[in-house]
C-alpha cells in the first residue's frame, strides 16, 4: 500500500515539471525578441574628415605625417586641427606685415630663387585682395610683379609697398608650413578639449532652446 502513495507523488511532481517546462516555453516563444537596430551599410561622410583629406592631398609627402594620423581622430580633434591651421596661417601673416609696416624694414625675398614662387603666389592673391579693398591701384599691383624695378619704386609708392608687405609675409608664413604643421597637431587635444568642445556644447544647447 505504500507504493501508491509514493507512485501517486511521483506522478504528480512529474505533472508539475511538464506544466513548468510548457508554461516556460511558452513565456518563451510569446514574448518578441527586442528589434536590433538596422546597421549602417556605409559610413556617412563628415566635411570635416573630407577637408582634412583635400588638404592631406595638398601636401608634400614629408608633411603627411602630420595629417595622417589624424583621419582616425574623432571629428572635434579634426575640426579642431583646421581651426588650429588657419590660425597659424592667418596670425602670422598680419603679425608680419605689421612689423614690416612700422618698422620700416622688409626682407628681400623678390631676389631670393628659394622663395620666388611663394613671393609670387602672395603677391598674385594679396595683389587682387587689396585692389579688390581700394587699398592699392593695379598698377601696384603690375610694378610688384617686376621684381627688378620693384625694390626701387617701393620708396615712392605706398602701394606697391603695402603689396610687397604682404607678399613677403606670406612667402615667410608658407616657408614655415612644416613648423606650423607641428605646432596646430601638438596643441589639437588641448583645443578641442578645453577650447572647441565647450563652444559646440554650448552652441547646441542654444540652437536647442531656440
Amino acid at each position: 500500500m505504500a507504493s501508491r502513495p509514493l507512485s501517486f507523488l511521483r506522478y504528480l511532481r512529474l505533472q508539475t515539471a511538464r506544466n513548468t517546462g510548457s508554461h516556460a516555453s511558452r513565456r518563451t516563444i510569446s514574448t518578441p525578441s527586442s528589434p536590433q537596430p538596422p546597421k549602417a551599410s556605409q559610413p556617412i561622410p563628415n566635411d570635416s574628415r573630407s577637408h582634412l583629406r583635400r588638404f592631406d592631398d595638398r601636401l608634400p609627402r614629408f608633411l603627411r605625417t602630420y595629417t595622417t594620423p589624424l583621419f582616425g581622430a574623432p571629428v572635434s580633434h579634426i575640426t579642431s586641427f583646421l581651426i588650429l591651421h588657419e590660425i597659424t596661417a592667418i596670425l602670422p601673416v598680419f603679425g608680419l606685415v605689421g612689423a614690416f609696416h612700422y618698422g620700416a624694414w622688409m626682407p628681400d625675398l623678390a631676389s631670393q630663387t628659394g622663395e620666388l614662387n611663394a613671393f609670387d603666389e602672395g603677391a598674385a592673391r594679396f595683389g587682387r585682395w587689396l585692389k579688390k579693398k581700394g587699398w592699392v591701384d593695379e598698377s601696384d599691383v603690375n610694378t610688384v610683379a617686376e621684381h627688378e624695378t620693384t625694390k626701387e619704386k617701393a620708396v615712392d609708392r605706398a602701394g606697391v609697398r603695402l603689396v610687397l608687405e604682404f607678399a613677403t609675409a606670406y612667402a615667410i608664413t608658407k616657408a614655415l608650413l612644416p613648423l606650423r604643421l607641428a605646432a596646430s597637431v601638438w596643441a589639437t587635444p588641448w583645443f578641442a578639449r578645453s577650447v572647441f568642445t565647450p563652444i559646440a556644447n554650448l552652441a547646441r544647447r542654444l540652437f536647442s532652446k531656440g
